[in-house]
């Protein structure tokens, strides 16, 4: 039996499809149509008896070429039917080769006699082609509206919802009643909803909240995106706490999201919905008003919006001032993000708090001598280099361009000091052709994104944050709790973190000789250094320990769910909210 196999895509795809025909009738002799690239790996394979180079533009003479009559074709396609192959497909009608058989996308190993193969060649390369083509039309043009569409339909959306607030305020909400009927008994339910759990400082804070969650007062589930990065999940699941995901279809992201989180909840009603970052208070306070649960809460943890309006396109920021009045209480992660979000949505000041990130403590550890030698080694560190590194994305508001600046300045006076930036992101190739302009190549290390950023930062003697905008810096908590002093400019929230003089060094945003004057302090003077690295680690068990963090959110559900009365215990104190939750003046909580 003789078989004419036609190489029509990949190789890998064309072998497999060889390999199943042999499996078939391993006594054939194998004649091979091969692409001219392929051609060594095909004689490698020494499945073929005859190996022939064929291109779509010589396809008549390679054919002429052919001096044996086959009794079989093998036509392999790289879609479902073989719409766009007719060249290979009238191979066998040419060669009035009388069984053919093809092999698609799928694996699946079809034959056919000359007759039918000419039928349903000669359709699914006319008619369904053209079927096809239309579909692909019509794809492409919902490709280019499906945005429109989803940021018209949740607007309409955030319309109805602000209608069932006031409706809900005077009792005619339609599902209000029917969510308080069926809360569980016992323990209340909290949903916490944010984008996604993947690698950051907000799923940071979600999960080390989690794992000091009161579980003898709240039932806790998790909603978020099906993403690809989910860095948080197993530290989620292993605290026992169900986690659902969420996939939008039809790539109506917004309107998808809300839409999924509006069945949810009405599956599994709750007395809490906390939703964490601005999309997800934006969309949860939609789905969480319009289905009815009782008590809606935001986390905003950045001042972008106004900062960096380049973030967050125009619809979105006038969607977030929207729907700021659909949540029953905001949360600010410093005072800095709070005026900066008060001062851009419509809320009164009691409607927003401020609680300060936490750090669990009980996970610090510090690097043993043989990791940091492993550590070095893998960065190239030479020991007993200096050290000075930055920590965050590489994204325009963190100004690695103020840090390089510096770093320019520092080598002056510290000749053989090592720059670590750690960290991936789109300012990448900026940064890179600033390190080459400044002649710094062999004093800057990028080590791109680490999960053991933490460890790498006690490698560092310094640690310096040069943004021009912060919500509250995790990256400033984490030296302190490792003992590492730090320069930082005065953006956002970082002011918060670091008393300059006392814990740190407090800078301009965007003042490079500062930030280098500072830095060269700090290197010069390792006792100053030690006291500072001290002070920040006491202020930060005073201030900023996760246990603490934990019971203020917890006071917030409960001023809620209590009728706006902070629970409070048998001592008559609030419990855990009293010192965290801010009451409107504009000092520190």
């Amino acid at each position: 039996m003789n078989i004419l196999a036609v190489q029509t895509g990949r190789y890998d795809h064309f072998h497999a499809a060889v390999q199943e025909t042999v499996v078939r009738y391993p006594q054939a002799r194998l004649t091979g149509l091969i692409q001219l690239g392929d051609l060594d790996e095909a004689k490698a394979g020494h499945l073929f008896q005859e190996i022939l180079q064929t291109h779509k533009e010589n396809l008549s003479k390679t054919l002429s070429m052919l001096s044996t009559t086959f009794d079989y074709c093998l036509v392999p396609f790289e879609d479902r039917f073989g719409i766009q192959y007719w060249t290979f497909r009238s191979i066998p009608i040419r060669l009035r080769i009388h069984r053919i058989a093809s092999y698609n996308k799928s694996r699946q190993f079809k034959e056919f006699i000359l007759s039918t193969w000419v039928l349903e060649s000669l359709f699914v390369t006319t008619i369904a082609r053209v079927i096809f083509l239309g579909l692909g039309l019509l794809r492409t043009i919902w490709w280019r509206i499906r945005r429109s569409v989803s940021i018209v339909g949740t607007f309409a959306l955030a319309g109805a919802a602000l209608v069932m607030k006031v409706a809900s305020a005077v009792g005619l909400h339609p599902g209000q009643w029917r969510v308080k009927n069926r809360l569980p008994a016992g323990r209340r339910k909290v949903v916490l909803h944010i984008p996604s759990l993947g690698l950051g400082g907000a799923q940071r804070q979600l999960a080390i909240f989690v794992e000091r969650l009161d579980r003898s007062q709240w039932d806790v589930e998790v909603v978020t995106v099906d993403a690809l990065d989910k860095f948080f999940e197993p530290a989620i699941r292993d605290l026992n706490v169900t986690i659902h995901y969420l996939n939008p279809h039809w790539q109506l992201y917004e309107v998808g999201i809300i839409w999924q989180l509006i069945s949810y909840l009405y599956r599994n009603p709750s007395h809490v919905l906390h939703n964490w970052l601005f999309s997800a208070g934006a969309l949860g306070g939609i789905a969480g008003t319009l289905i009815g649960t009782p008590t809606i809460i935001a986390s905003v943890r950045s001042e972008h919006p106004s900062r960096f309006p380049w973030f967050f396109p125009l619809w979105e920021r006038v969607l977030y001032a929207m729907t700021a009045p659909l949540q029953t209480i905001v949360i600010a992660n410093s005072q800095a993000v709070r005026k900066e979000n008060r001062r851009k949505i419509v809320l009164p000041d009691r409607k927003i708090v401020t609680i300060y990130n936490g750090i669990d403590f009980s996970t610090i550890q510090g690097v043993l001598p043989t990791e940091e030698e492993r550590l070095r080694n893998e960065v190239a560190l030479p020991r007993g280099a200096p050290v000075v590194g930055i920590v965050g994305r590489l994204s325009p508001e963190k100004d690695h361009a103020t840090f390089l600046k510096a770093a320019h300045l520092i080598r002056q006076a510290i000749p053989h000091v090592k720059f670590l930036i750690v960290g991936a992101g789109p300012s990448e190739g900026q940064i890179r052709s600033m390190i080459a302009d400044l002649e710094l190549d062999h004093h800057v290390i990028l080590t791109g994104e680490r999960r053991d950023a933490l460890v790498l930062m006690q490698l560092m003697d310094v640690l310096v944050l040069t943004s021009r905008s912060e919500g509250f810096p995790n990256v400033l908590l984490e030296a302190a709790a490792y003992g590492v002093a730090v320069v930082t400019t005065a953006a956002g929230g970082a002011v918060e973190v670091v008393v300059d003089g006392e814990t740190g060094f407090v800078v301009p945003c965007a003042d490079s000789p500062a930030v280098a004057e500072k830095i060269v302090k700090l290197m010069r003077d390792i006792p100053l250094r030690r006291e500072f690295a001290e002070a920040a680690k006491r202020r930060a068990y005073r201030m900023f320990s996760a246990d603490q963090v934990a019971r203020a959110i917890q006071g917030c559900y409960l001023w809620q769910c209590e009728s706006g009365q902070v629970q409070r215990d048998g001592n008559g104190k609030v419990d855990g909210a009293d010192k965290y939750l801010n009451d409107g003046s504009e000092g520190n909580p």
